[in-house]
């Protein structure tokens, strides 16, 4: 009987990736009850640059679009391969809804 290899395709990785970024979203969609006002508003500036680039893909796709609702699948899209934090998603969210825009489950 042939072992598997220990080594994990990128699929994998993919997949474990997804699972923690949603785990970030939806621990901050719970937290969506705090009031808002003890939020400071994040500066785009001093965001990494994937993070940057990644908002400016999500503006882009909802001024193509001419929606202000992109879906979570837009979001997991635009965002680079690597683990985001949940300060960067927050950003992100935060950033979009300057902007108008809201991230909903379902077809934009």
């Amino acid at each position: 009987m042939a072992k598997q290899g220990k080594g994990r395709d990128g699929a994998g990785k993919r997949d474990d990736a997804h699972g923690r970024r949603q785990a970030v979203i939806d621990g901050m969609l719970a937290d969506a009850l705090r009031p808002a006002f003890t939020y400071r508003l994040p500066s785009h500036d001093a965001l990494a640059a994937d993070i940057r680039r990644a908002i400016d893909a999500l503006l882009a796709k909802a001024e193509a679009q001419r929606s202000r609702c992109l879906t979570y699948d837009d979001l997991e899209e635009a965002l680079p391969p690597r683990d985001v934090s949940a300060e960067d998603l927050e950003a992100i969210f935060w950033i979009l809804a300057e902007h108008g825009i809201e991230v909903e489950e379902g077809e934009t």
